[in-house]
Parts: C-alpha cells; structure tokens; sequence
C-alpha cells in the first residue's frame, strides 16, 4: 500500500536555513493496516504525511502509493486527511445530510447533492454523538468532538483505500476523544482501509493499531509489532524522552 525506500527530505537545500527532515527512511505499510507514528516535535512525522499525500517531493529515494511513484505535484488521490483542526474536514455553512452528500461524491464532477450512503449514517449511529438523528442541523452548530465524528465519516464516504490521520484528536476533549479513536478502530476493521496515524498522545498509541513507528530527528528508530510485542505508554513516552536527553 505505501512504500518509501532511503526517502530523504531537505528544505530549504543549499541555503543557510537548510533543513534535513527526513534521513534514509524506509517504511512498508501493508493494506490493511492501522499505523500509528509517534514521536516528539520536530521528529519528522509530519513530513513523513506530506510525502504520502504528494506534498512534499523527496530531496532522495522514492515513495510508492499502491505501486505508483508520485510525481512531483501530483496529490495522491485514492486516500483521505482528516487533520486537527475539525472544522477543516467539513462545510461549516451546510446540514450534516449535505456535509455527507457531497463527501460521497469526491473524484465526481460537479458539487450537485446526491444522496446520504447509509453505511454513513450507520457510523454516525455508532459514535453515540447523536448526530444520526439531527441531519439538517448546521454543521456550525456542532462541538468540536460531532465535527470531528463528521469529518472522519465524510473522510471513508468514497472509499479511500488509505485513511490519513494527522492528531485528529489533539483538539478533542478526552470523552471526544475515545469516541473519535472508536470510530477510527472501527473504520479499519469494518472496512479494512489502511490507516496512518500521527498522535502525540502515547495512550492511544498503546491502545489502538497493530505496528506503532517511533520518529526521532528525521528517522525510523523503533518499529513494534504489536502482535509480537505488547507496547505500554509509559514505553513510548520514555523511550521519546530518553531520546531528547540523548540529543541536548
């Protein structure tokens, strides 16, 4: 599903602000899976996400989508982003009904309203939010925890092979949260797209995915395979401490 091999990113090359953020980094990340990247600020995880959306072009090596390389400025389209920010995956101005009509249609021409698919409104249902049962209110209207339940259901809508998840809970307040991080579980083993994962919160690291990936000053240094290996919070976290204490 995605594939990097020795990708190397550097801003701002050959400048006095150069920026080495990522080194050699190799990842495999299967059809299926649910990855969850860890690591403390400035590790190069966000880079990582804007490699695999086509963002960002490697300075070195390549990334592979589904076996396709991207090209430069060509956005991968067969994926969804669902970022911090709630109000960024919706359409603050329209109903919930309208926010999921024009979800399904993603990669279709036009913006026209179709109809609700209601394997959406069966995930809306299972949020526990209430949002199944107010589908002409203003999206505006909504708390941050029902915007963000909106925007992950809009995000599965056209049925992304990759789901791409970038802090979606860091706004959230903690019940929120395990109703989003719900939501995000149920995704991928209902409907099997592969997730990729940024969160600074090690709880959830430890609870939800199968492989957690722990970043530190642009690389790969842990890769757990949680079948193999139980992971604890407290693991991580220390394991990101040890690191900046290593590099100050």
């Amino acid at each position: 599903m995605i594939e990097l091999e020795r990708v190397t990113v550097i801003y701002n090359r050959g400048t006095l602000d150069e920026k080495v953020a990522l080194k050699n980094v190799d990842l495999l990340v299967e059809e299926g899976q649910f990855v969850v990247i860890v690591g403390a600020n400035g590790a190069g995880k966000s880079t990582l996400m804007k490699v695999v959306v086509g963002e960002v072009k490697p300075t070195f090596g390549v990334c592979r989508i589904m076996g396709q390389v991207l090209k430069e400025e060509k956005i991968f389209k067969c994926g969804s982003i669902v970022c911090q920010d709630p109000n960024l995956g919706i359409f603050p101005n329209l109903s919930i009904e309208e926010n999921l009509m024009l979800a399904r249609k993603k990669g279709f021409r036009g913006l026209s309203f179709g109809r609700v698919d209601p394997k959406a409104i069966e995930l809306l249902r299972s949020c526990e939010l209430g949002l199944e049962e107010n589908l002409k209110k203003r999206a505006s209207k909504l708390s941050g925890g029902q915007k963000q339940a909106l925007a992950m259901v809009m995000a599965v809508s056209s049925n992304p092979k990759l789901l791409l998840l970038d802090e979606h809970t860091a706004s959230l307040d903690p019940k929120s949260t395990e109703k989003i991080m719900e939501l995000t579980d149920r995704i991928n083993k209902t409907l099997g797209t592969t997730i990729l994962m940024i969160t600074h919160d090690m709880s959830i690291a430890e609870q939800y995915g199968d492989t957690v990936i722990v970043m530190e000053d642009g690389r790969i240094v842990a890769r757990i395979d949680k079948s193999k290996q139980k992971v604890q919070a407290s693991q991580l976290k220390s394991m990101i401490k040890s690191k900046l204490t290593a590099t100050t």
